[in-house]
């Protein structure tokens, strides 16, 4: 973790002091994330804050390409054969995914813009347990996510501010219990509503 901090900080550092150069941006952004499948207060999952650092190169006026780092710490649902929900142990999700914006009109002060990208995906490890017949514990464990995913976002810049929302796709993390075939299913699919402010690049 301290060594994911230490390379986010350094990649932080050479952007803003390269951002001189019109082409490279920076990107920093917070806000609201919650998960897409969501049962009511009773399924154990809940919103949270969200942020994202991406640095990005404009192609052209209207292109941009970046890479965005993102961590949302939202709980996802976890259900077990649609009628047991449980309070996950993988307290957020984090991101590294390739983007691409298509940014309309050329005035500073007010650009709308929408993107897609897809990347990588990741989740703590989160261990469940239910009795079973006869009071016999039965464990579910559902492993680390490591997935691809995908994202697609819409929003506007306002000079060097921006608002976007943003939707991750992102498959289910499931696991089976051996004795009953019953399935544990962790769903990761989250929405996001962010501020940023941009570093560096053209504002003309």
């Amino acid at each position: 973790m301290h060594k994911s901090l230490f390379a986010l900080f350094f990649l932080v550092s050479t952007v803003v002091s390269a951002q001189r150069l019109e082409p490279f941006k920076l990107n920093l952004s917070v806000g609201y994330a919650s998960p897409a499948d969501r049962s009511g207060n009773k399924d154990g999952s809940s919103p949270g804050f969200v942020y994202s650092i991406e640095p990005q190169y404009g192609i052209t006026n209207h292109f941009d390409i970046g890479i965005r780092f993102e961590q949302a710490f939202i709980q996802r649902p976890e259900v077990l054969g649609n009628l047991i929900y449980f309070n996950t142990q993988a307290k957020s999700i984090m991101s590294g995914a390739l983007t691409l914006n298509y940014v309309v009109g050329k005035t500073p002060a007010f650009r709308p813009y929408i993107g897609a990208g897809a990347g990588f995906f990741r989740a703590a490890q989160s261990d469940q347990q239910v009795m079973g017949a006869g009071n016999t514990p039965l464990y579910y464990s559902l492993p680390i996510t490591n997935k691809w995913g995908a994202l697609v976002r819409a929003g506007v810049k306002i000079f060097q501010f921006n608002v976007e929302a943003a939707f991750n796709l992102l498959e289910d993390t499931t696991v089976t219990n051996e004795f009953t075939n019953a399935k544990l299913i962790g769903k990761n699919e989250y929405f996001s509503v962010k501020a940023g402010y941009t570093l560096g690049g053209s504002r003309h």
